[in-house]
Formats: C-alpha cells, sequence, structure tokens
C-alpha cells in the first residue's frame, strides 16, 4: 500500500502517533511518506494535536483517518500500532539521539477542567509501557506523561529511567503534590534536564511541597519554572499570593492565561470582535493576567520590580482607567 501521512500542527515536534503509523506500516511492507500535493495514495492519515491547527489541503487518496486531540478526544491507535516503536526517521532533525514516548497515561487531577487529560485519557494514571518500547539506547528521553507520579507503579519506571542513563526531560511536568523522599531519592539518581511544576489552583496551599522540593537540592531552585494559572478561576489576589511565595523560595513563577488565544493575537493584541464576546470586567481581568505575564516571564523585570503593583506598564494602565475594548453603541443601543 502507500501511505500518506499529515502533520496539520506546525510547532516544531514530532507527532509520536504519526511515528507509530509509519512504523507499523512499514513493518508490514507499505510505502510510506509525507503526503505531497500531486499524488495519490491508499491511505491518508491526518493528525493533529491543537484544535486550532489547520488541515491543509490533501492530496488524492482512496480512504482517510484523522486522529489526534486536535480533531476529537475519543479517537485512539489500534493496539498494535500504539506500540509500535516510533519511526524517528520520519523526523532525524528533531530526533537526533532523542526519544519521545509515554510511560503512563491519565491524571487524577478531576477538577482540572481546563485540561483534556481527564477526558482524554482518564482519570487514573496507570502504566501503558515500559521505556524500552521507545527508547533504544538514545542520550535523550522526552516524557510526555501527564502525570508519572500519580501512577501506582510510578518507582518501577522511574529505576527504568534510572538505568538508561540517559537524561530525561518531563515534557509534561512533574506534580509537586506527590514528591515523597522516596520519589526525590530516586530523582536524584536520574540525569533530568528540567524540572518545571504548576501551581494552578489556588485553594490549594502548596508552600511546603515546593520548599520540600527546594530544600532536596535536586536543582537550584531559581532555574525550576513553576506555571501559574490565571484568568481561569482564580482572584488577582491569589494569583499574586501563588507568585510572591513562588519568588520567595527561590522559584521562578511563569504567569499561563487560560484562554488567551480568544482574547488575543500572537503578539499579544486584542482580536477585533473581543468586545462583542467578553464584559468590559472579563476583559479588564484578562489585562491584569498579560500585565502579570509579562512582569514575571522575564527575571531581570521581576527582580527589579519585585512589587507587581510599581510595575510601569501596569501603573501607567491603571491611572488611564484601566482601557479595555469596548462595544461601539449604534443610534443609542
Amino acid at each position: 500500500m502507500k501511505i500518506g501521512l499529515v502533520d496539520c500542527d506546525s510547532h516544531n515536534f514530532p507527532n509520536l502517533p504519526l511515528m507509530k503509523i509509519s512504523s507499523y506500516h512499514k513493518s508490514r511492507g507499505d510505502m510510506v511518506e509525507f503526503a505531497s500535493l500531486g499524488s495519490h495514495y491508499e491511505r491518508l492519515y491526518a493528525s493533529k494535536i491543537f484544535t486550532e491547527s489547520q488541515e491543509p489541503e490533501l492530496p488524492g487518496y482512496d480512504e482517510i483517518f484523522r486522529g489526534g486531540s486536535g480533531y476529537d478526544l475519543e479517537n485512539t491507535l489500534p493496539y498494535e500500532m500504539e506500540h509500535s516503536y516510533p519511526d524517528y526517521s520520519l523526523y532525524p532533525a528533531l530526533t537526533k539521539d532523542t526519544a519521545f514516548g509515554f510511560l503512563t497515561r491519565g491524571c487524577p487531577r478531576k477538577n482540572h477542567g481546563f485540561c483534556i487529560t481527564p477526558q482524554k485519557d482518564g482519570c487514573v494514571s496507570r502504566k501503558v509501557a515500559d521505556l524500552q518500547e521507545f527508547w533504544r539506547g538514545q542520550k535523550r528521553i522526552i516524557l510526555l506523561d501527564q502525570n508519572l507520579l500519580a501512577c501506582s507503579e510510578k518507582m518501577e519506571l522511574l529505576e527504568q529511567l534510572v538505568d538508561s542513563h540517559a537524561q530525561v526531560e518531563f515534557n509534561g511536568g512533574m506534580d509537586v503534590r506527590l514528591l515523597d523522599e522516596e520519589i526525590l531519592s530516586a530523582l536524584e539518581k536520574i540525569k533530568v534536564k528540567d524540572y518545571h511544576f504548576a501551581w494552578d489552583d489556588p485553594r490549594e496551599n502548596l508552600e511546603e511541597q515546593f520548599r520540600l522540593f527546594r530544600d532536596a537540592g535536586l536543582t537550584a531552585a531559581g532555574q525550576c519554572k513553576v506555571y501559574v494559572l490565571t484568568n481561569y478561576w482564580s482572584t488577582m489576589k491569589e494569583d499574586l499570593f501563588r507568585i510572591y511565595t513562588l519568588r520567595n523560595l527561590g522559584f521562578m513563577p511563569f504567569v499561563m492565561i487560560y484562554d488567551k488565544q480568544k482574547f488575543v493575537d500572537s503578539k499579544g493584541r486584542w482580536l477585533l470582535d473581543v468586545d462583542l464576546r467578553y464584559s468590559e470586567k472579563q476583559l479588564r481581568d484578562f489585562k491584569i493576567c498579560q500585565h502579570m505575564q509579562r512582569w514575571c516571564g522575564r527575571i531581570n523585570i521581576i527582580k527589579s520590580c519585585p512589587d507587581f503593583e510599581k510595575y510601569e506598564p501596569y501603573r501607567r494602565w491603571m491611572e488611564k482607567g484601566c482601557p479595555v475594548p469596548r462595544k461601539i453603541l449604534v443610534d443609542g443601543r
């Protein structure tokens, strides 16, 4: 069969499902390539991870399969494809001496409605593979797991990472709430590239857990990024509490704005119809989050101005009356 692959995303990141699909079909003797216009394929596979990604113009085909969370949250690969060793030759520059994969799927954080993981992969973190399924001696391993530490077999999986002697990147981050001395001891033996965590829920005080990680000395706290969710369920006061607490502990807080792409374009400029979709209060709340993101997004700025209230762009915006796009009334309506 002649198989065509379509990667709809343009995020400079290899598409793992397409690599598995390619490996499966090549093992069956099929011809596999990235689809090109002007060609005809017996079977076409289109994959996208992000909903905003646009499907490109497609070549001719006899049948097509579309998959990935960018299409819906229910599609999955057949078992034989899912457990195929990825065809890293599809992305030689992006996968040079690097392995990509999932050891676990799912996350128990049911209240995190901003995340697709519970709906897509379930509310239980479960083991889905051993490391050898997608790693064969590469010097670098990028794990895509959503919450590996919540898996009951986490220690077995961490030992596999220890034994690999590879540099490991936890691309999905780690759950600071689940850290304990046993896990920290295992992490000490792993060559972790960067640690990053998240403090999403303002109703949880995670100060002691972050202090536990800092005191373990696995990395300098100032080199550890912590994502802080805003514009979802928190007030400005709750956002600043998390940011200031993390800064006092020596971590690097990074503000993540929920649904940011629905308010502004890639350059941070208001979308033309934003005033028709959101109230003035919602727009002002978003603008505050945007100022916070810019304020603590660069270490030199937050160090020179540790008090958000004194951040010059935010202070000027406040003095101008907090301007945001407003609906234009026509004929007094």
